[in-house]
């Protein structure tokens, strides 16, 4: 009778020690399967990312292009004495360009922006009815609301 406990005993302890392996086994195909599928996914976010980049880094390519073609075809700002003129027909043509850039582009925000700063400066204008340069001003005004309606 002792002779069958023991082998019982025995068996039962293989038996276990064998289960113990496979599940440490499991365990190890488990954790590498993990690790495996982390680095995937890091890959993948680190695709994704580097697409992203390109994407804006081409975007803004794009957006720069088009502000130096809209620079080109924007009638340059008249030099004039009034500093404070001077400044607001500076700021006109700067509006000017980037409405015509966002436009180039399909950049709707961006035109809204350009053409409210546009009607702003031409409310403000009358700011400067008094100066000898007003006229001047008045016309480049025209001016570029001429080019931006092509």
């Amino acid at each position: 009778m002792k002779k069958v406990l023991l082998l019982t005993a025995v068996a039962g302890m293989v038996a276990f020690t064998s289960c113990k392996k496979e599940a440490n086994d499991a365990a190890n195909s488990i954790e590498q399967g993990m690790d495996k599928t982390g680095a995937a996914i890091q890959d993948g976010v680190n695709a994704a990312g580097d697409a992203i980049q390109d994407g804006a880094n081409t975007a803004g390519d794009a957006l720069d292009n088009a502000y130096e073609d809209a620079k080109a075809l924007v009638t340059d700002a008249p030099q004039l004495e009034n500093d404070q003129l001077q400044e607001w027909v500076n700021k006109l043509h700067d509006a000017a360009v980037k409405a015509k850039a966002s436009a180039a582009v399909g950049n709707q925000e961006g035109l809204n922006e350009a053409t409210a700063e546009m009607t702003s400066l031409n409310e403000s204008l009358s700011n400067f009815s008094g100066d000898a340069e007003y006229a001047e001003a008045q016309a480049y005004y025209e001016e570029i609301q001429a080019e931006l309606a092509q």
